[in-house]
């Protein structure tokens, strides 16, 4: 190769800069170019691999890249180790949410305005505490409907027992005796419908056309929308209590792993916000349907929330127990630590020697999500592989080629 050299002279920072910005391209590439001969040689399969693939791979030839430090920093190329795990697993993001089973969105059943608020965002109540107090026409019409009710239901027990002393004595005629009963049979229908009509307004117990709008759980308010004097209707979501002792979080499989997923099945959920820490959990739901767009199946996992340090919005990413398949090989790497080459996947292989790499050909499975694919054949647990800067040295191996052939 030929030797570059300079005449020396002074030279400034932005000099020095100057050279650096123009030069490290040429520098990488030919680092890089050693390595094509040996790479074109391997693909041809006319020399033997450097090392072996996987045991259980088809046996193909790898190459060795050797680069100097300088270029691999210039090319941002960063290792990690490839572990398996001792089971299979899916991974998935998600977002945190109420448990269904302990939240409650409450409103008005009926149009009115509010007349004070007893709860506000982030109190702790009881069933049955009182949230806030409404008016209502309507439930003033059915409190003063149950008062007639009551009064003609009086009147009319009054009257039946009357016919039944009179007719025991021959007074009456069993046809008078038979009125009475129907109207007091009908005058208890009649108390009997204004109870139930207050009672699926929410309005048991009380006078006039105000009510109390009460908490039906235990929990803690998380959402308050009410104000004195504001006008409310049915549609009207006023305040949402939550108990956050447990919380789901709800996230998409792709369908070919159906078969995996099992209720009752371990996860781990590790949120975003809460950086090295992880809360076990279990699934509870696995989709019935798949949806035709996204090709996924809806799975829920539940979870305990001690000390309710997860919060619903919060997004996390969930690792789910699985079954092993036949053949796989429970490892998975970033995504763009695979790239292609002359109709290959490959990935780049640390020997352990400064600077050496292997092209490594690999199988590739399916996506285990967070951006990871599954690696079924090519790599052994424990191997070091560049996981960023993968596509920037593929790049300057394919420039270094290009160089060669136009000469």
């Amino acid at each position: 190769m030929p030797r570059i050299s300079f005449i020396p002279r002074r030279s400034t920072l932005s000099d020095w800069r100057s050279i650096a910005r123009r030069r490290w391209p040429i520098l990488v590439a030919a680092g890089l170019g050693l390595t094509l001969a040996a790479w074109a040689f391997a693909r041809d399969g006319s020399e033997p691999a450097a090392t072996v693939a996987a045991e259980g791979a088809a046996a193909q030839p790898d190459s060795v890249v050797a680069l100097p430090a300088t270029t691999q920093r210039l090319a941002g190329i960063e290792l990690i180790a490839v572990n398996a795990s001792a089971s299979g697993e899916l991974i998935a993001n998600g977002t945190i949410t109420y448990d269904a089973n302990h939240v409650s969105v409450l409103s008005s059943r009926a149009e009115g305005r509010v007349v004070s608020v007893s709860a506000d965002l982030g109190q702790q109540v009881s069933a049955g505490d009182v949230l806030a107090i409404i008016e209502s026409p309507l439930v003033g019409q059915t409190r003063g409907a149950l008062e007639r009710a009551q009064a003609n239901l009086e009147a009319a027990r009054r009257n039946y027992e009357r016919e039944q002393r009179l007719f025991a004595q021959a007074i009456s005629s069993q046809k008078e005796l038979l009125e009475a009963e129907a109207t007091f049979r009908s005058a208890e229908a009649d108390r009997r419908s204004a109870v139930a009509e207050l009672g699926a307004l929410g309005a048991r117990g009380g006078r006039g056309a105000g009510f109390s709008l009460v908490s039906p759980i235990n929990g803690m308010v998380v959402e308050r929308k009410a104000s004195p004097g504001q006008a409310v209707d049915p549609s009207t979501n006023l305040f949402t209590v939550a108990n956050l002792r447990h919380v789901w979080i709800t996230v998409d499989v792709y369908e070919r792993d159906i078969e995996r997923v099992n209720e009752n099945a371990r996860a781990v959920v590790t949120p975003s916000a809460l950086p090295g820490e992880s809360f076990p959990g279990r699934v509870t739901y696995a989709g019935g349907i798949v949806d035709p767009a996204s090709r996924t199946f809806k799975v829920r996992v539940e979870l305990e929330n001690p000390g309710r340090r997860l919060r619903p919005g919060m997004f996390a990413q969930v690792r789910i127990q699985t079954p092993r398949l036949a053949g796989d090989t429970a490892i998975s790497v970033p995504e763009l630590a695979v790239q292609e080459m002359n109709d290959r996947q490959v990935v780049f292989v640390a020997t352990g020697r400064p600077g050496e790499f292997i092209i490594r050909p690999v199988t590739v499975g399916g996506s285990t999500g967070n951006g990871t694919v599954a690696i079924t054949a090519g790599l052994r647990a424990g191997e070091r592989i560049v996981s960023s800067g993968a596509f920037q040295l593929k790049a300057e191996l394919m420039k270094a080629s290009f160089g060669d052939a136009e000469h």
